[in-house]
Protein backbone atom coordinates (compact mmCIF):
# COMPACT_ATOMS: atom_id res chain seq x y z
CA UNK A 1 0.00 0.00 0.00
CA UNK A 2 1.30 3.89 -0.69
CA UNK A 3 2.17 6.20 1.61
CA UNK A 4 -0.91 8.41 0.72
CA UNK A 5 -3.36 5.39 1.45
CA UNK A 6 -1.91 4.24 4.54
CA UNK A 7 -2.44 8.34 5.71
CA UNK A 8 -6.19 8.34 4.13
CA UNK A 9 -6.50 4.74 6.41
CA UNK A 10 -4.60 6.77 9.15
CA UNK A 11 -7.53 9.73 8.88
CA UNK A 12 -10.48 6.95 8.92
CA UNK A 13 -8.90 5.11 12.18
CA UNK A 14 -8.16 8.28 14.06
CA UNK A 15 -11.49 9.60 13.46
CA UNK A 16 -13.52 6.42 14.23
CA UNK A 17 -11.21 5.36 17.03
CA UNK A 18 -11.14 8.50 18.43
CA UNK A 19 -15.41 9.09 18.38
CA UNK A 20 -15.28 5.70 20.06
CA UNK A 21 -12.50 6.69 22.75
CA UNK A 22 -14.99 9.29 24.01
CA UNK A 23 -17.69 7.18 25.30
CA UNK A 24 -15.18 4.13 25.90
CA UNK A 25 -14.83 5.05 29.79
CA UNK A 26 -18.50 5.48 30.27
CA UNK A 27 -19.01 2.32 28.97
CA UNK A 28 -16.36 0.59 30.37
CA UNK A 29 -18.49 1.25 33.82
CA UNK A 30 -15.67 3.97 34.48
CA UNK A 31 -12.55 1.68 34.44
CA UNK A 32 -9.82 3.09 35.25
CA UNK A 33 -6.99 1.83 32.92
CA UNK A 34 -9.80 2.62 29.97
CA UNK A 35 -9.55 6.19 31.17
CA UNK A 36 -5.59 6.20 30.71
CA UNK A 37 -6.88 6.26 27.01
CA UNK A 38 -10.07 7.58 26.98
CA UNK A 39 -11.97 10.62 27.94
CA UNK A 40 -13.07 11.12 32.02
CA UNK A 41 -14.22 14.33 31.45
CA UNK A 42 -15.10 17.06 29.29
CA UNK A 43 -11.81 19.16 29.78
CA UNK A 44 -9.79 19.99 26.56
CA UNK A 45 -6.99 18.03 27.89
CA UNK A 46 -8.74 14.67 28.02
CA UNK A 47 -10.29 15.51 24.86
CA UNK A 48 -6.49 15.79 22.97
CA UNK A 49 -6.11 11.53 23.75
CA UNK A 50 -8.85 11.46 21.16
CA UNK A 51 -6.39 12.49 18.49
CA UNK A 52 -3.04 11.44 20.39
CA UNK A 53 -3.71 7.71 21.03
CA UNK A 54 -5.60 6.06 17.76
CA UNK A 55 -2.64 8.26 16.14
CA UNK A 56 0.32 6.79 18.36
CA UNK A 57 -1.11 3.24 17.96
CA UNK A 58 -1.75 3.28 14.14
CA UNK A 59 1.88 4.81 13.73
CA UNK A 60 3.13 1.12 14.82
CA UNK A 61 1.49 -0.21 12.00
CA UNK A 62 2.79 2.53 9.40
CA UNK A 63 6.36 1.81 11.10
CA UNK A 64 6.09 -2.02 10.26
CA UNK A 65 4.67 -1.01 6.57
CA UNK A 66 6.88 1.92 5.38
CA UNK A 67 8.24 3.46 8.37
CA UNK A 68 11.66 1.68 9.34
CA UNK A 69 12.78 3.04 5.66
CA UNK A 70 12.14 6.31 6.69
CA UNK A 71 14.98 8.10 8.95
CA UNK A 72 12.96 10.51 10.82
CA UNK A 73 9.41 8.48 10.96
CA UNK A 74 8.66 9.29 14.65
CA UNK A 75 9.43 12.81 14.32
CA UNK A 76 7.06 13.42 11.74
CA UNK A 77 4.13 11.37 13.85
CA UNK A 78 5.61 13.34 16.58
CA UNK A 79 5.21 17.03 14.42
CA UNK A 80 1.99 15.88 12.96
CA UNK A 81 0.45 14.89 16.11
CA UNK A 82 1.49 17.70 17.89
CA UNK A 83 0.08 20.42 15.21
CA UNK A 84 -2.96 18.38 15.32
CA UNK A 85 -3.50 18.77 19.11
CA UNK A 86 -2.25 22.45 18.92
CA UNK A 87 -4.69 22.94 15.82
CA UNK A 88 -7.71 21.55 18.32
CA UNK A 89 -6.90 23.55 21.20
CA UNK A 90 -6.40 26.88 19.38
CA UNK A 91 -9.85 26.14 17.80
CA UNK A 92 -11.49 25.40 20.88
CA UNK A 93 -10.52 27.79 22.42
CA UNK A 94 -10.95 30.73 19.57
CA UNK A 95 -14.73 29.39 18.34
CA UNK A 96 -15.47 29.28 22.04
CA UNK A 97 -14.12 32.43 23.09
CA UNK A 98 -15.69 34.33 20.31
CA UNK A 99 -19.64 32.70 20.96
CA UNK A 100 -18.97 32.50 24.92
CA UNK A 101 -20.62 28.72 24.90
CA UNK A 102 -18.96 26.12 22.71
CA UNK A 103 -21.23 23.27 20.55
CA UNK A 104 -20.89 19.87 20.32
CA UNK A 105 -20.92 20.30 16.24
CA UNK A 106 -18.54 22.70 15.84
CA UNK A 107 -16.11 20.62 18.66
CA UNK A 108 -16.60 17.75 15.98
CA UNK A 109 -15.73 19.56 13.31
CA UNK A 110 -12.91 21.05 14.58
CA UNK A 111 -11.83 16.85 15.46
CA UNK A 112 -12.12 15.58 12.32
CA UNK A 113 -10.22 19.02 10.76
CA UNK A 114 -7.23 18.52 13.65
CA UNK A 115 -6.85 14.42 12.35
CA UNK A 116 -6.64 15.94 8.64
CA UNK A 117 -4.01 18.47 9.23
CA UNK A 118 -2.11 15.35 11.14
CA UNK A 119 -2.15 12.99 8.32
CA UNK A 120 -1.83 15.95 5.57
CA UNK A 121 0.55 17.06 7.49
CA UNK A 122 2.45 14.07 8.17
CA UNK A 123 1.91 12.87 4.49
CA UNK A 124 3.76 16.46 3.29
CA UNK A 125 7.02 16.06 5.87
CA UNK A 126 7.37 12.19 4.61
CA UNK A 127 7.05 13.33 0.67
CA UNK A 128 9.44 16.52 1.25
CA UNK A 129 12.52 13.50 2.60
CA UNK A 130 13.71 16.52 5.44
CA UNK A 131 15.93 14.32 7.61
CA UNK A 132 19.06 12.31 7.27
CA UNK A 133 19.36 11.92 10.58
CA UNK A 134 18.77 8.49 12.11
CA UNK A 135 18.87 9.59 15.71
CA UNK A 136 15.60 11.94 14.80
CA UNK A 137 13.40 8.77 14.66
CA UNK A 138 14.50 7.86 18.60
CA UNK A 139 14.14 11.59 19.30
CA UNK A 140 10.86 11.44 17.84
CA UNK A 141 9.88 8.17 19.73
CA UNK A 142 11.08 8.80 22.88
CA UNK A 143 9.00 12.62 22.77
CA UNK A 144 5.95 10.30 21.64
CA UNK A 145 6.51 8.10 24.38
CA UNK A 146 6.48 10.68 27.16
CA UNK A 147 3.27 12.17 25.68
CA UNK A 148 2.11 9.11 26.26
CA UNK A 149 2.80 9.37 29.97
CA UNK A 150 1.89 12.52 30.63
CA UNK A 151 -1.69 11.96 29.38
CA UNK A 152 -1.42 8.44 31.91
CA UNK A 153 -0.01 11.16 34.47
CA UNK A 154 -2.30 13.73 34.06
CA UNK A 155 -5.59 11.56 33.61
CA UNK A 156 -6.42 11.20 37.43
CA UNK A 157 -3.64 13.85 39.11
CA UNK A 158 -4.48 17.23 36.49
CA UNK A 159 -2.59 20.51 36.84
CA UNK A 160 -4.61 23.44 38.09
CA UNK A 161 -4.63 24.19 34.61
CA UNK A 162 -8.13 25.66 32.79
CA UNK A 163 -7.02 23.08 30.30
CA UNK A 164 -7.43 20.05 32.60
CA UNK A 165 -11.41 21.42 33.96
CA UNK A 166 -14.12 19.76 32.47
Amino acid sequence: MSIKKWHICGFVFIVVMGTLLHFAYDISGECRFVGYVATVNESVWEHLKLIFWPGFIFSFAEYLSYGKKENDFYMVKLVSIFCSMAFVVMGFYTYSGILGFNLMTIDVLIFIMGVFVCQLLSYKLFAAKSSNDKSDNFRGFVLLVFIALCFVMWTYNPLELGIFWG
